[in-house]
């Protein structure tokens, strides 16, 4: 599960500064499927996945629960127990109130659906994931499914991160953009050896970073600075406290500089 307070998020005082002028993929492709101003209508984001498929939750005021303004061709509307759907057999749109939409996989949407009754919240061990979140973060995610497996088309100082994800079996990670951006990643490794595999993964990638920095660019060592790992038995942990002055490069790092693909 992941989740963007977007409501929160565009009162921090960073956003206006560093956030709101980027093209957020995830933001952009909700809103314009389904009609909302992401700047206007839209107050929170939240992803689930059962790590076959999933769904994307915004939770704001649309226009009408029943006509979302779509932008692709072709898409039908379909019931399924007393829900409308908007969409195909491979994604849809759910439509379950006036202000809660669900985009994604067809058959997730129908899971969903399926549990709507008898669910009872999330499962244990993503429960107790969820407890360790602060409150104030305006961004949050939470895995629980066993060795991550991405794959991430990186080079440079980043070329290892699919690696060292593959050692992660559970983890958080929460962001606070209140003053400048705080906020904690954790991730719990099958044995002490992976975790400590993983704790020098993430030293390495930092040290990398720091020195792949140009004289010209003193902002950028800072950002390398604000990150760091420690470790306790199987659980590993990456602090994150960039002044506000970082903040763009870190921003720059994750999601490429404004303008660029």
């Amino acid at each position: 599960m992941a989740g963007v307070r977007i409501e929160a998020l565009k009162r921090a005082p960073v956003y206006q500064k560093f956030l709101a002028h980027r093209s957020l993929p995830q933001i952009d492709d909700f809103a314009a499927r389904t009609g909302v101003n992401p700047q206007k209508d839209l107050w929170e984001l939240l992803y689930v996945s059962n790590g076959k498929s999933g769904a994307v939750l915004g939770h704001g005021m649309f226009s009408d629960e029943g006509e979302p303004k779509l932008q692709q061709r072709g898409d039908n509307r379909f019931g399924y127990k007393g829900f409308n759907f908007v969409g195909n057999e491979r994604t849809a749109i759910l439509l379950i109130s006036p202000t809660v939409l669900a985009m994604g996989d067809t058959d997730e949407l129908r899971a969903m659906v399926d549990a709507h009754e008898k669910s009872a919240g999330p499962p244990p061990a993503m429960a107790a994931l969820l407890a360790r979140m602060s409150p104030a973060a305006q961004v949050w995610a939470a895995y629980a499914g066993g060795s991550v497996h991405l794959s991430f088309d990186t080079s440079g100082n980043l070329g290892n991160i699919n690696k060292i994800l593959g050692l992660i079996q559970t983890g958080t990670l929460y962001l606070d953009f209140a003053t400048g951006l705080a906020g904690v990643a954790e991730g719990t490794s099958a044995t002490d050896e992976n975790a400590e595999q993983l704790e020098s993964g993430l030293k390495a990638l930092i040290g990398l970073g720091r020195l792949s920095v140009s004289p010209k660019q003193p902002e950028l060592r800072m950002v390398w600075d604000g990150l760091r790992p420690t470790r306790q038995n199987r659980e590993v942990k990456l602090q994150v406290d960039e002044p506000e002055e970082s903040v763009e490069g870190l921003l720059d790092l994750l999601l490429g500089k404004p303008g660029t693909k």
